[in-house]
């Protein structure tokens, strides 16, 4: 089955962005792309190291880890839909996202997803997210994936039992920085989808996951359907 539809999870920190496509994820023949999970791990530690305390990526590891990804989904030619987790995060991601699609997979619909909620909810996930460390076994120690906690300790993973820990990007520090990027680089992702003349979706968070899911999966379908 070809790549058909593109779906580029937008967003600020905390929104929902890796829960929703975590979710959208368990459907037939839809993926998620996840920029570090397509990083060496040696390349990731060196770049966290030099990146500040944000992580930001250079344009290269990037470009490459995009390339290498979307040609091996498109030959296996096993996935329908993909996720962009988090991605594009800037407006020059946005260019490259589209040139790549462009040329590996000619004639597949783009339908960017930006997600939001009010402030007040914002932060309070930001507070009790929690991620697994032993289930993420992120290369330089900082896993980014909400865990599920167990139903008779909150305190442990719903899947391994490990204790879980608060994730090191929602240190109020950090999360104000978090922010403040999506905030600056909001407005130029936004232009450059808009100068490609494809539309961005918006969708409010809310409402249950189910019913968030339940909303992107009928836009999935919509736009593909009018193919």
């Amino acid at each position: 089955m070809p790549l058909a539809v593109a779906v580029p999870m937008l967003g600020p920190p905390a929104v929902g962005k890796s829960t929703l496509a975590s979710r959208l994820g368990q459907a037939p023949n839809c993926v998620v792309f996840r920029l570090r999970e397509q990083v060496p791990a040696g390349r990731l530690a060196a770049t966290a190291g030099g990146a500040g305390p944000l992580g930001w990526m250079d344009d290269v590891t990037v470009a490459t880890a995009l390339r290498r990804y979307l040609d091996r989904v498109v030959r296996a030619a096993g996935a329908h839909v993909v996720i962009f987790d988090n991605f594009p995060g800037s407006g020059r991601q946005v260019r490259l996202l589209l040139g790549e699609l462009a040329s590996l997979a000619p004639g597949r619909v783009v339908l960017p997803i930006e997600l939001s909620v009010d402030a007040v909810t914002l932060r309070r996930r930001a507070v009790q997210r929690r991620v697994c460390h032993r289930c993420e076994r992120d290369p330089v120690r900082d896993p980014r994936l909400p865990a599920k906690a167990s139903d008779e300790d909150a305190q442990r993973c719903g899947r391994c039992g490990g204790v879980l820990q608060p994730r090191r990007g929602d240190a109020p520090r950090l999360l104000r920085a978090r922010l403040a990027r999506w905030q600056r680089e909001a407005a130029g992702i936004r232009d450059e989808f808009a100068a490609a003349g494809i539309a961005i979706s918006r969708l409010d968070t809310t409402g249950s996951l189910a019913d968030t899911a339940a909303a992107v999966s009928a836009l999935v379908t919509a736009r593909s359907t009018r193919r």
